[in-house]
């Protein structure tokens, strides 16, 4: 289908407003060494010899790496050799190089492959309204099934946020939202439609260094039950154009680090109209893209009920199984679509942590998405998202790693390395960025993550990984490198000061809670 929005230069007013705000974020997040020969980095000695601006070779040694890569490959006493944003070399420490500039000592800390989130939601706007009792927790709209109705009416609301919020606003919400995440040691995050502004977003990743594929959540309809029809709940072409410029604007972007990865709720929360359109900018701009597809069990009868069709099926037939989208929570596909999602190469995602947060039984009632990982296809792992903290990708790692293997009856069904290449390659491929990151290889960019490993719970390990998932935490994550960059040392941003961005958040999240109401 062609699309009448798709004018190419339709939003570079757009882009040229950014223009100046992207050249301040830049500015403002440029970090330096420093010039003393020895400091003190993240806790581990890093000596200086002669640094060589952009191609400055940093070696770091004495680290126990599990590369993520597609042989599994570990290093118990091994080294990284990293040149400006890339790993050029990596090895035992019984060969170390000798040509390097600086030399960090990991003092035997794991050394993994940067964390790749590719299915959250930026929620930090929304009110928390939790109470220490538990008296606040009641069925969601999740459980027992799904109420499609109720999902479709708040997935609505929820793509309209972002345009009640200053530019301001949501860049400092997003700003400390994504911190968390970059904190626990997610150097990738895949939007998948959030409550906040594009912009802001893409513009908070470039400030703290971390990389994103930005979205724009479409969802131009809901189901009600007592409708044969959809009711239109949004303009269609309005979001049809937010993709474009989402896009034009923010993929392959210069920094290196923002790509875009247009999105929709579901099949249902969106319009024949909507899906066709997605199809057609995303065939012509060849971008990833990501939906919600079949995770729920009454999800199928609402569906067929109003379009005729399953909601595999018709994204089937709008051409919206292809190896370029990202498809979460897809537990409910009867064998023929389970097939087909296998011959079409869709990424599989799941949130294997956040399921009984919400009274979902994604993993355990169909054992779908565990069987797709027995048979070999890269189901990545994500956290989804929420209104505060719930977790990093050490979380979702133990969710895969237990959650399956109870639900498959087998401890062989998503072992240890399995969970890591959920949590790092897969979700690189997921993002279409698995040739540059996600594994610890030669030629790919530099995004290393370093855990401490150094207290009691490794004490009688022998395998550290399961130890790490098993027992260990997101807060056990010291260093982090993105592109070459550490943009967390010893726990804390090296561009910012958490005690301002969370200051800065709350007053953003203060003014904005009293204009974006709630839904219908």
């Amino acid at each position: 289908m062609a699309c009448s929005c798709l004018s190419s230069k339709r939003f570079a007013a757009l882009a040229g407003a950014l223009a100046g705000a992207l050249a301040g974020a830049s500015n403002a997040t440029e970090h330096e060494f420093g010039s003393a020969s020895v400091s003190e980095l993240n806790g581990l000695k890093a000596v200086v010899r002669k640094p060589i601006e952009d191609q400055l070779r940093t070696l770091i040694h004495n680290v126990f790496i599990y590369t993520a890569d597609e042989s599994n490959t570990v290093f118990p006493k091994g080294w990284v050799l990293v040149q400006g944003k890339q790993i050029v070399a990596l090895g035992e420490q019984s060969a170390l190089p000798l040509d390097y500039d600086k030399a960090i000592d990991g003092q035997g800390k794991l050394l993994l492959p940067g964390l790749i989130n590719p299915h959250w939601h930026e929620s930090f706007v929304a009110p928390n309204h939790e109470s220490a009792d538990d008296s606040h927790i009641e069925p969601t709209a999740y459980a027992g099934g799904g109420n499609i109705q109720a999902l479709g009416s708040m997935f609505g609301f929820i793509s309209t946020v972002g345009d009640k919020l200053t530019l301001e606003e949501g860049l400092a919400i997003a700003r400390w939202s994504m911190w968390t995440q970059l904190r626990s040691g997610t150097t990738a995050l895949g939007d998948v439609g959030s409550a906040n502004k594009a912009d802001a977003m893409a513009l908070a990743a470039i400030d703290l260094g971390m990389r994103l594929r930005v979205s724009r959540w479409g969802s131009d309809v809901m189901l009600e039950a007592d409708k044969a029809t959809a009711t239109i709940i949004a303009d269609t072409e309005a979001q049809t154009a937010d993709w474009l410029a989402l896009i034009e604007t923010w993929d392959n972007h210069s920094s290196g680090l923002v790509g875009a990865m247009p999105s929709v709720m579901g099949a249902f929360g969106s319009s024949d109209k909507q899906l066709e359109a997605l199809a057609s900018i995303t065939q012509q701009y060849q971008v990833p893209y990501a939906t919600h597809l079949a995770p729920l069990k009454h999800e199928r009868q609402e569906v067929e009920r109003v379009f005729g069709c399953s909601p595999i099926a018709r994204f089937d037939a709008m051409g919206l199984l292809t190896d370029r989208l990202l498809a979460v929570h897809t537990a409910y596909a009867n064998e023929a679509e389970y097939q087909r999602l296998i011959e079409t190469d869709v990424n599989i995602c799941h949130s294997p942590a956040h399921y009984g947060m919400l009274g979902e039984a994604t993993i355990s009632e169909t054992g779908q998405i565990g069987r797709f990982l027995k048979e070999g296809v890269w189901v990545s792992s994500s956290t989804d998202g929420d209104i505060s903290f719930i977790g990093g990708m050490c979380e979702a790692m133990r969710g895969a790693h237990l959650g399956h293997n109870e639900a498959q009856n087998c401890n062989t069904a998503c072992p240890p390395t399995l969970a890591l290449k959920t949590a790092s390659l897969y979700g690189a491929k997921a993002l279409g960025w698995h040739q540059q990151i996600g594994s610890i290889e030669v030629g790919k960019q530099a995004d290393l993550v370093l855990v401490n490993n150094d207290d009691y719970r490794y004490k009688l390990s022998q395998h550290p990984l399961r130890t790490f998932i098993v027992t260990g935490s997101s807060h056990d994550v010291d260093t982090v490198m993105v592109a070459g960059d550490i943009v967390v040392s010893a726990g804390k941003s090296t561009r910012f000061d958490e005690t301002e961005l969370y200051e800065d958040y709350q007053k953003a999240v203060a003014s904005a809670r009293q204009r974006i109401g709630r839904p219908g």
